[in-house]
């Protein structure tokens, strides 16, 4: 058997099933992967290694007497680390937060506990999950960045340190590090996931996201998180299906390409793969049309702005004002922006922001798919940028679901990601379609070599 770090969530959970793996094999693997090469990566935070094989090992014992573990016993799990996991740092690579536990479980680990899943430990974020890079590398190519904010969920999964991690996003930060790492990023519909035991960045943006290495394993991760808590006043109490049920491979009959309004803002390398895409699209049967967003671009993002900067403030508020120089530079910059923007100016980002919504949900009345780019160019160097998310705010300013897929690799053999965007509560037939693109177009992540930035 190759290696159980190389495994998908997915594929591991059905050995576990079959007697072919047990929980603490796979996990033993797991931290065998993080020691070969976390030292370059710097994906981790913390790593829970004693308490994750303590876990296996029971879920073992549990299995062996023929007792039940969940739909996810034996997987694990990384935690993006602005999520509460009781008895572990909490620290949002902040030094105001330096040595801070959580005293509580966050309602998505409660749910992943619950579910069987292992909890390998907490990935490295950017401070406070805003725009100010992190210490993680871009296992491609270790002078590039892995994107941001989810920056350790992205690279750690994307070398198979752990097979799913969870990540948020504001603007970007779950799609675009999983495009740039050259694995799946889930974000869900605005409230499909509860954000209680989260810190937060914006109340009306922030989503939970997921990380994978194929669609099918986002759709178990979902299933097991999704669904109103009672305490997160913006998660619905809508039904959760059985998503990895749910979301059998079926081809989308109906998409639309916003090649015009954002083309034109994508590097060349980028603009061209997407070309390339819709044409594949395309010839496998999938009838694809040209159309426009329904908003100005530049005024969809000055208002993304707004919210972000004025909500970040709010959150931030006394703590900022007294501690402004413990603040990496943008998220710094950001806060002062939002402490002085006018109330008016905010109130008409909210007003286009239920424009915005309302419009998308007129356009899926004739398209069953959106296609657009996950991000705008290659990976930035780690040091100057985590890279910009302009292409992954329409979904996460309407908060309807989006899921990029890597489509193989550009210049300086770096990934390049597709960003697939749906109806609200459409996460079903969204996987289905990213599950139909892995099967018949080959959209799959690959494993970096990250010793010599060869795939392998």
């Amino acid at each position: 058997m190759n290696e159980p770090w190389r495994l998908s969530l997915s594929d591991g959970l059905r050995k576990i099933a079959e007697g072919g793996l047990s929980a603490t094999e796979w996990t033993r693997s797991l931290l065998e992967r993080i020691d070969a090469l976390e030292g370059k990566l710097l994906a981790w935070a913390h790593v829970e290694g004693e308490g994750a094989l303590a876990e296996a090992k029971a879920i073992d014992e549990r299995l062996a007497s023929g007792e039940g573990n969940g739909p996810l016993g034996g997987a694990a799990i990384g935690y993006k680390d602005i999520v509460d996991v009781a008895g572990l740092p909490r620290e949002a690579n902040s030094p105001l937060l330096k040595g801070e536990i959580a005293n509580e479980d966050a309602t998505v680990t409660t749910r992943l506990k619950n579910a069987g899943a292992i909890c390998l430990g907490k990935t490295v974020t950017t401070q406070f999950a805003t725009s100010d890079p992190s210490q993680t590398r871009n296992p491609w190519n270790l002078k590039r960045s892995p994107g941001g904010s989810s920056s350790g969920s992205a690279a750690a999964v994307a070398v198979g340190m752990v097979p799913a991690a969870l990540g948020s996003q504001t603007g970007g930060s779950t799609l675009r590090p999983a495009a740039f790492c050259g694995v799946v990023g889930l974000k869900p519909t605005y409230g499909r996931i509860p954000r209680s035991g989260l810190i937060t960045v914006s109340w009306n943006l922030d989503h939970v996201g997921v990380i994978t290495r194929c669609s099918e394993d986002a759709a178990r991760v979902l299933t097991a998180i999704s669904g109103a808590d009672g305490i997160d006043a913006q998660a619905p109490d809508v039904a959760v299906p059985d998503y990895a049920e749910a979301s059998a491979p079926v081809k989308p009959e109906r998409a639309c390409f916003w090649k015009e309004d954002l083309l034109p803002h994508a590097s060349e390398e980028v603009a061209g793969r997407m070309e390339e895409c819709v044409a594949s699209l395309k010839a496998k049967g999938v009838d694809v049309q040209e159309a426009r967003l329904p908003v100005d671009v530049d005024e969809m993002h000055a208002a993304h702005r707004i919210i972000m900067r004025v909500e970040a403030a709010a959150y931030h508020d006394k703590m900022f004002l007294e501690n402004q120089d413990a603040y990496a530079p943008h998220i710094r910059k950001n806060i002062s922006t939002g402490l002085m923007t006018p109330a008016v100016h905010y109130v008409n980002a909210l007003r286009f922001r239920a424009r915005f919504i309302q419009r998308m949900t007129d356009y899926f009345r004739n398209f069953d798919l959106v296609i657009l780019p996950s991000h705008v160019e290659r990976p930035p160097v780690a040091e100057e940028s985590t890279g910009n998310a302009l292409f992954n705010e329409p979904f996460t300013q309407v908060g309807f679901p989006a899921v990029s897929l890597p489509v193989g690799r550009g210049d300086e053999n770096l990934p390049i990601g597709i960003q697939l965007g749906g109806r609200r509560f459409g996460e079903a037939a969204l996987l289905s379609a990213a599950r139909w693109c892995e099967v018949e177009l080959g959209w799959v992540a690959e494993f970096p070599d990250v010793e010599s930035g060869r795939d392998c």
